[in-house]
């Protein structure tokens, strides 16, 4: 998407679209009225121009809460390998030794790696501003064009990294996967939430805690408990309903977040709302027509992580005639690898 269009789409406000792949979470559609941009409008005399603008909101997410992202590693290249050990042996019995036996072969245990690769994605976009385009926004003294159009471009980044941190690349899926859209992991468990949390009686909510760290447990061959929950937003925001009316100061939500803070021994265990964990959000991503998609996780870099080689650099504007400016941001990413797969459960309903 060109600066030109982003500033185009901040100017606007009207009725919301529907959301499709590759579009940013805004509380505003991309389609505007032409006749309502540019510098020039009519005015009374009894008219207040505020010197304060109204930006575009978008969807925002605190990546690095929820996912391990490293930043400054492998700059300029074009994949990371991480080598994952494994250990090999027969049972720890098999090391017992006879007594009095000379000459017994005595077993050996073994080691080996397997790489894990994460394809490093170059990103570049550019804006442009020309002298009476700077000179009218001067004049209508209440916008700096070019520092929007910078801001433009940095949301762009920012937004392009939070939905390939979540859902990867639309374009290349397979070498750049989200958090959500792992094809590597065990097949989604389809049983275990067969309807939104919210809307879950007491007793559904009692079967669904005595079951899903069970599951997750088994997943991971009895070794690890998670201490992070994705539940998309929308069933998120449902949470604050009472658990049930025998307990009306107690919400779902405060009783999820005790009930895994206690069992996992982890006072910092974390559930949070994921819009991208809609089904309406993540279409044609997750699958075609997406999935309501809950994520049972553990926030360890050597379970998950992402990778940002290069973080955003924005380059000074440069002209050749002293009319026209332009400039480049730039940057570098990969997914989201995970390298302890059982580690990572995916619940689903449609």
């Amino acid at each position: 998407m060109k600066p030109k269009e982003l500033i185009e789409r901040e100017l606007q406000n009207s009725a919301p679209m529907d959301w499709q792949p590759g579009m940013s979470l805004q509380n505003a559609n991309g389609i505007i009225d032409s006749s309502t941009t540019g510098y020039q409008y009519t005015i009374q005399t009894t008219t207040l121009i505020r010197a304060r603008t109204v930006d575009q909101k978008f969807y925002k997410v605190a990546i690095a809460d929820k996912i391990p992202v490293a930043v400054g590693e492998a700059a300029w290249l074009e994949n990371i390998k991480t080598n994952l050990v494994f250990q090999a042996g027969q049972d720890f019995e098999t090391g017992i030794m006879g007594t009095g036996v000379s000459g017994a072969k005595v077993p050996k245990v073994e080691v080996a790696t397997a790489p894990k690769t994460q394809i490093i994605k170059t990103w570049a976009k550019g804006y442009d501003y020309s002298v009476p385009e700077v000179n009218k926004a001067l004049a209508l003294n209440n916008w700096d064009v070019v520092s929007a159009k910078m801001r433009a471009l940095k949301q762009n980044w920012d937004l392009g990294i939070q939905k390939t941190a979540f859902l990867g690349l639309a374009s290349d899926s397979t070498n750049v996967p989200g958090l959500l859209t792992q094809t590597n992991l065990a097949a989604s468990d389809l049983a275990t939430i067969p309807q939104d949390i919210s809307t879950m009686t007491y007793t559904q909510i009692q079967t669904l805690v005595s079951i899903m760290l069970t599951n997750y447990y088994a997943n991971t061959n009895s070794t690890e408990l998670p201490d992070a929950w994705e539940i998309p937003m929308d069933d998120y925001l449902g949470l604050g309903a009472f658990i049930s009316p025998q307990f009306p100061n107690r919400t779902m939500l405060s009783f999820l977040n005790e009930w895994l803070k206690e069992m996992t021994g982890n006072p910092n265990f974390l559930i949070y709302g994921l819009a991208y964990g809609m089904k309406e959000n993540n279409a044609g991503f997750v699958s075609a027509a997406g999935k309501d998609r809950y994520v049972l996780y553990r926030r360890d870099p050597e379970t998950l992580r992402m990778d940002i080689p290069v973080d955003f650099i924005l380059g000074a504007p440069n002209t050749a005639d002293n009319f026209m400016w332009s400039g480049v941001g730039y940057g570098q990413f990969t997914g989201c690898v995970v390298f302890r797969e059982p580690e990572v459960y995916y619940m689903d309903h449609t």
